[in-house]
């Protein structure tokens, strides 16, 4: 797999800025393909180009590359092994992952490959901070969700029985039980 740039490297023999291929401009390139010694060359690595496919601003870093269906850059390594842009970045200015162990975003920013916004978590610890930053789906949001705030709110405050309430709300009623425990508030 070779890799393509949005800003021209240089070429290692002459400094021309209109590279083609291996970091060599058409003209020498073409001269090394003749001698066949263009293979000395090295092509481009995803290092060389990782840094062109985003945005630095003073905060997040936005990847401009592309991304998947929930917001995150991907970044295809040689193989056209897609991995998460964000992964990638902690590895590369970081270090190693541990196994076992997801890479966090602090700003909460998808696209956000700035290192200085990635940790390492679990998925556990990722759950929670989602959970107390609410940005899980809760009540008639939720894809199971049926009660909205308001009844939730009628039934901690009612005082018929939890069977009763069950059938107004056609929910179970072990979900009524919840509700009133403070467990659960769909």
């Amino acid at each position: 797999m070779t890799y393509r740039t949005k800003t021209p490297f240089p070429c290692t023999i002459c400094g021309h800025e209109k590279t083609i291929a291996r970091k060599l401009c058409r003209r020498c390139y073409n001269r090394l393909y003749a001698r066949k010694s263009h293979v000395a060359h090295p092509t481009l690595v995803p290092a060389d180009v990782f840094e062109d496919r985003f945005k630095k601003t003073d905060g997040c870093w936005e990847w401009t590359g592309t991304h998947n269906g929930f917001g995150y850059g991907i970044f295809l390594l040689p193989g056209e092994k897609p991995v998460r842009a964000h992964r990638y970045s902690y590895e590369y200015f970081v270090g190693p992952i541990p196994e076992g162990k997801i890479i966090m975003h602090t700003c909460d920013n998808p696209p956000c490959v700035n290192p200085a916004h990635l940790r390492v978590g679990t998925k556990a610890e990722n759950n929670a901070d989602t959970g107390k930053k609410r940005r899980h789906h809760y009540g008639l949001d939720h894809w199971n969700g049926r009660l909205t705030p308001e009844q939730v709110a009628d039934i901690i405050a009612s005082t018929d029985t939890q069977k009763t309430i069950a059938k107004r709300y056609n929910i179970n009623q072990s979900h009524v039980s919840r509700i009133k425990r403070g467990i659960s508030h769909r």
